[in-house]
């Protein structure tokens, strides 16, 4: 069954796939939560209907469901009720960017807490503490970046 509109359809695939793919390695998202998502992210209306996305990804309901409840407590996705008030309609967080963005803040507060344990395992060693502290400096600004971006 094709949806009623053909953006679903004809949205340039090879974006969809390669945007599923980077979510899945950089934002760890199970591969069908990721396919979901870049397909809602990349959508031209405003939302998709459950039956839309089924036809899309061609999943099960209940992986489908389970996916977009994911989706859902992890911040990224949103519904609406349209006409018909029990049919939902799923689109992304209108903040979907800051999620993110706090995304990137966590891994990158993270990196700095692991290479001070390694500084400090390593301070009777040798080992090119410039390039430890370019890396260093590097991701303390990223971090600072990362805080004003998200707190806009």
């Amino acid at each position: 069954m094709k949806s009623n509109h053909d953006s679903t359809q004809t949205c340039h695939p090879e974006l969809e796939k390669e945007l599923s793919l980077h979510l899945e390695k950089e934002q760890h998202l199970p591969p069908l939560a990721a396919k979901i998502y870049a397909l809602l992210i990349l959508e031209k209306i405003e939302a998709l209907s459950f039956e839309e996305i089924k036809d899309f990804t061609g999943a099960s309901k209940s992986s489908i469901s389970n996916q977009l409840n994911f989706l859902i407590e992890e911040g990224r996705v949103d519904f609406i009720f349209k006409d018909d008030k029990r049919k939902r309609y799923f689109k992304t967080k209108r903040d979907f960017l800051k999620k993110t963005l706090e995304l990137h803040l966590e891994e990158t507060t993270k990196e700095i807490d692991m290479l001070s344990k390694i500084i400090r395992h390593k301070v009777d060693q040798d080992f090119n503490k410039k390039l430890v502290s370019i890396f260093r400096t590097h991701l303390e600004n990223q971090k600072k970046h990362l805080r004003n971006l998200k707190d806009s």
